[in-house]
């Protein structure tokens, strides 16, 4: 390539074409407001450690996410509207205040890691995450978070499975191979020799079953790509999962120390047996 003609055409956003025989290549800059914002921080807002930078992006890929800060601990809260997930971790904070976060952070911050400091920038409603190998700038978004405290069960579940998490982890992923593939539909329901755990087709029909150790009264129809997702989060041997009755459908909670997790269960439909 050293004797080939090099030529560059600026496009949109930042976008800078770059030709070189019949190599070419797209380049990604940064736009003006970017750079003033990673010169212009104010005021320091925490600091934590390389495990806010995890639960980020994890709330990131969920949904609108939303960072409240406090003086000994950060929230990060996330939500997709069926589902609720809260991580809870440890921080060094100097102000007491809520940022949205937006979503099209979540790939600049899988380049970082380490412990965060967290900067407020200038007065254009920024911020910069500054950790271990780098920074990053950001404008907050302006949309608005939705009152998710609201929705939290006021009165007791009233009912409990109980369930070895491994298992019931190895149970859901065999399920949803063969659920049906638009709401990953799982039956859920507590017998004398464990919990059961039902795949449903598109008729509600169970297309596979089989026990895992557990205990508890009830059963719920859940969502079973959703259930797994929390559970990957829980650190727990035995997984409780609480239910509470909802306005539209039961409530499914998961409370452990650090992570707390709601979602909407299915719309109850009764399971036929196989035929």
């Amino acid at each position: 390539m050293e004797e080939e003609e090099v030529e560059f055409t600026r496009g949109e956003e930042d976008k800078l074409f770059l030709r070189v025989g019949r190599f070419g290549g797209e380049l990604h800059g940064a736009p003006p407001i970017k750079l003033h914002i990673l010169k212009s921080l104010t005021r320091e807002v925490l600091r934590s450690g390389e495990d806010l930078l995890e639960a980020l992006l994890k709330a990131l890929s969920l949904g609108k996410t939303l960072l409240e800060v406090g003086e000994e601990k950060v929230r990060v809260v996330a939500t997709d509207g069926y589902r609720i997930h809260i991580y809870t971790l440890p921080a060094q904070g100097h102000v007491e205040k809520n940022y949205l976060i937006p979503n099209q952070v979540k790939e600049a911050l899988k380049t970082l890691e380490g412990p965060v400091v967290l900067h407020e920038a200038g007065s254009m409603n920024a911020l910069v995450l500054e950790a271990q190998n780098g920074r990053v700038g950001f404008p907050l978004t302006k949309d608005q978070f939705p009152p998710y405290a609201s929705v939290f069960p006021t009165q007791p579940p009233v009912n409990t499975l109980i369930a070895e998490r491994k298992a019931l982890q190895s149970a859901l992923k065999r399920a949803l191979l063969v659920a049906h593939p638009e709401d990953h539909s799982i039956h859920l329901q507590v017998e004398d020799e464990g919990l059961k755990v039902q795949a449903l087709d598109h008729t509600h029909t169970p297309a596979s079953e089989e026990v895992v150790p557990g205990e508890g009264q009830g059963e719920v129809r859940v969502n079973g790509k959703f259930l797994l997702q929390a559970l990957e989060e829980c650190k727990e041997e035995r997984v409780h999962l609480h239910l509470h009755s909802g306005p539209r459908s039961p409530l499914l909670e998961i409370r452990e120390e650090g992570f707390y997790a709601l979602m909407a269960g299915l719309k109850t439909a009764t399971p036929q047996n196989p035929s």
